[in-house]
């Protein structure tokens, strides 16, 4: 987007003005890969975690690439994230099923969750998976798309740790709880809308205050709820500012009770914390499969159709181009691409540094 006006508060941080370092993007897959074999996870599911982490880091969503890698390290050494979770079937019916995480990172037990919810939708046209006793899952659109690229609609939803007040409140209650759908178009790539019930993913704000950078207007309150442009300000138990006011808190309520409670694992002011399944995190995946209620080429080309519309509406003054959900993110996965993967160099320098802790020979 171009043109005199500014890009709006929610993704400005996606051009934030820092030093980086492009990664060709199989140099980034081995290294993490090892990194991740060496704190102890399967080859396998190495991979899986790995593939969550670049996809994010290719699509611009620094939040939750390879910037939380030094706290994935320090949670699988401590034992907090389970590097070699017994993963399991709780519950099964023809379109549900029921997983347990053992603890170990999201990705893995997500990607297990969404897999077998895809094969239940290709039998029975729709199905519903939940993940319980796991930890955080990385970029939530990532399971999403799983499912768009088998021609099939995705969502994908989890809680986290609470850093949102109730509406008017001034206690955390609730975690920001982001949810992602990804619906295939043809020829195009998928439209995809991934978002955070607070007007940023923590780790957003968490990435603003290691840089020594202030907070557009509208991202956070203090401990007293009260707005606040301070980062510091935010993790000295204040809280995300809800979108949409009481909608947002609404919404970021209602996953909690279809991830953490439903699923039988933590919620609320519970997760994060370290006693057991009652802290830990849970996930939610749906999908619906296009051929269930017609040709899925068909919905494409009427799903390309609608974005059409959108893409050609009228513009308002000062803007020169009308974006879809996730098409900032596309252009950010072809640039990646051809260019390579663009990483903080700070965070080229943490990764480096894991390693050599690690006794991993290879640097970034």
């Amino acid at each position: 987007m171009s043109g005199s006006r500014q890009l709006p508060s929610n993704v400005s941080l996606k051009v934030i003005d820092a030093p980086i370092q492009r990664i060709p993007i199989d140099v980034l897959n081995g290294f993490t890969r090892h990194l991740l074999e060496r704190h102890g996870l399967t080859p396998d599911h190495a991979e899986i975690m790995t593939a969550n982490l670049v996809e994010a880091d290719m699509r611009g969503v620094k939040s939750h690439g390879h910037w939380l890698m030094k706290r994935y390290s320090d949670w699988l050494n401590t034992g907090y994230m389970n590097p070699q979770p017994d993963i399991r079937v709780i519950r099964e019916s023809a379109a549900t099923v029921l997983i347990d995480g053992d603890r170990g990172p999201g990705h893995l037990a997500g990607a297990i969750t969404m897999r077998m919810v895809i094969e239940k939708a290709r039998e029975v046209g729709s199905a519903t998976g939940l993940t319980r006793n796991s930890r955080h899952y990385g970029a939530a659109a990532h399971y999403a798309l799983m499912a768009a690229n088998h021609d099939m609609v995705g969502y994908s939803a989890t809680n986290a740790g609470p850093t949102m007040f109730a509406y008017g409140g001034r206690e955390r209650v609730v975690g920001n709880n982001p949810v992602a759908y990804a619906v295939p178009a043809a020829s195009l790539r998928p439209l995809v809308l991934d978002m955070a019930m607070s007007m940023s993913a923590n780790g957003r704000i968490a990435i603003m205050e290691s840089l020594g950078l202030q907070l557009p207007e509208g991202w956070a309150l203090d401990k007293l709820g009260q707005p606040t442009t301070d980062p510091h300000a935010f993790t000295d138990e204040g809280a995300g500012a809800p979108i949409g006011g009481p909608k947002g808190v609404g919404l970021a309520q209602v996953i909690d009770a279809l991830t953490g409670v439903l699923s039988g694992s933590g919620f609320g002011q519970s997760v994060g914390r370290v006693d057991g399944s009652a802290g830990t995190t849970a996930h939610t995946f749906q999908v619906i499969n296009i051929a269930a209620f017609m040709p899925a080429d068909s919905f494409k080309e009427r799903l390309g159709e609608q974005i059409r519309q959108f893409r050609e509406s009228k513009p308002a003054d000062g803007v020169e181009q009308i974006m879809i959900p996730g098409e900032l993110e596309w252009h950010a996965f072809e640039d990646a691409e051809i260019n390579g993967v663009p990483l903080l160099a700070s965070v080229v320098t943490t990764l480096n540094e894991i390693a050599s802790q690690m006794n991993i020979p290879e640097r970034l």
